[in-house]
C-alpha cells in the first residue's frame, strides 16, 4: 500500500514540477506577445486579434496549474509571526488542520471545475471573440491546478502526521 501511495505521489511531484517549469516558460512566452501587440498597435497601427485573449488564458494557466508547485517549494504566503513560536507538536498539527481545510476547498474546486467543463463540453461553448477558442480549454486550467492543490495539500497532511508519530516515538517535546 505504501508502495502505491510513494509512486502516486512520485507521478504527483513530477507533474507538479512539470507545470511548475512550463509556467515559467509560458510567462516568458507571455511577455514577448504582449511585447509584440505593443509594437504592432503602437508602432504599426496595427494591432493583434488575438494577443491579449491568448495572454490571459496564458495568465490563467500559469497561476493555476503553478499554485501546487509553488505550495510544494513552500512559497505560499505564510502568516508565521504566532506559528514560528510554537512548540513543534502544535505547529505540525495547526499545519494539519489549515492544509485540511484548504484540501477540503481545494477539492470542492475541483468538482465545480469538473462539472463547469462537462457543461462547455456539452453545450459547445467558445470564447465570443474572433478566434472562437473552446472554453473548456482554459477552464482546465482550473479543474488541473485545484486537483494538483487537493493533492498537494494532502501529502502535506501525511508528511505531518507522520511527523507527529517519529516524534512521538523518540520521545519529543510535550504537548
Amino acid at each position: 500500500m505504501l508502495s502505491m501511495i510513494g509512486k502516486f505521489r512520485t507521478a504527483v511531484d513530477r507533474c507538479t514540477l512539470a507545470f511548475g517549469m512550463v509556467s515559467g516558460l509560458v510567462i516568458l512566452a507571455m511577455g514577448f506577445i504582449l511585447t509584440y501587440e505593443v509594437v504592432c498597435r503602437y508602432f504599426f497601427g496595427s494591432p493583434t486579434i488575438w494577443a491579449q485573449e491568448i495572454s490571459i488564458y496564458l495568465y490563467v494557466w500559469t497561476m493555476l496549474a503553478a499554485a501546487s508547485y509553488t505550495l510544494k517549494i513552500k512559497k505560499h504566503i505564510n502568516v508565521d509571526l504566532v506559528i514560528s513560536h510554537l512548540p513543534t507538536r502544535a505547529r505540525a498539527l495547526l499545519e494539519i488542520a489549515t492544509s485540511a481545510i484548504g484540501a477540503i476547498f481545494c477539492a470542492i474546486i475541483t468538482v465545480q471545475g469538473y462539472e463547469m467543463i462537462a457543461a462547455t463540453v456539452q453545450f459547445g461553448k467558445v470564447s465570443a471573440t474572433p478566434l472562437r477558442v473552446p472554453m473548456w480549454i482554459p477552464q482546465s486550467a482550473l479543474l488541473i491546478g485545484f486537483l494538483l492543490l487537493t493533492f498537494q495539500f494532502s501529502f502535506i497532511i501525511l508528511d505531518r502526521a507522520v511527523e507527529l508519530g517519529t516524534h512521538r516515538e523518540k520521545g519529543g517535546e510535550p504537548s
